[in-house]
């Protein structure tokens, strides 16, 4: 087992790798001081080096979102919502998901169908809309 520790913005990240025989591969689960989390994306990994990697994006990309507020993690990829006013007042809301740390999302789109009477009702509309989206991309194994 290789362990791989860094701090980012005063909180300290461990990566703890392990061999999956069954799986053939290298899994990681990240500790943020006392918070595990056990499934990053990508996982099998191919070498200890690609899940230390990965394992410290995912930590960064959460720290991130946790202290600057501008994005949610669900399932292991992380929702950016945002909002524009329109012309007769209302908001729409939208979203874009990343994977870890990549600040180029993988797939944006914009919630037209429901109109919010402020910017935060209409990015609570796209969070909650992302979410289903990233449950059924999940379940159909898409994702």
């Amino acid at each position: 087992m290789a362990q791989y520790g860094l701090d980012y913005r005063g909180k300290h990240i461990t990566v703890l790798d392990s061999i999956h025989s069954d799986k053939g591969g290298i899994a990681c689960a990240v500790h943020i001081g006392e918070d595990i989390y056990p499934h990053i994306k990508g996982a099998p990994f191919a070498n200890v080096g690609a899940a230390q990697a990965a394992g410290a994006a995912f930590a960064r990309a959460l720290i991130d979102a946790m202290l600057d507020g501008d994005a949610v993690e669900h399932q292991g990829y992380f929702i950016r919502a945002s909002s524009h006013e329109q012309r007769d007042g209302s908001w729409v809301g939208g979203y874009q998901l990343h994977r870890n740390d990549n600040p180029v999302p993988f797939r944006r789109a914009t919630c037209a169908e429901f109109r919010g009477n402020s910017s935060s009702e209409a990015e609570e509309h796209a969070i909650t809309v992302a979410r289903e989206v990233v449950d059924a991309d999940v379940a159909a194994g898409k994702l």
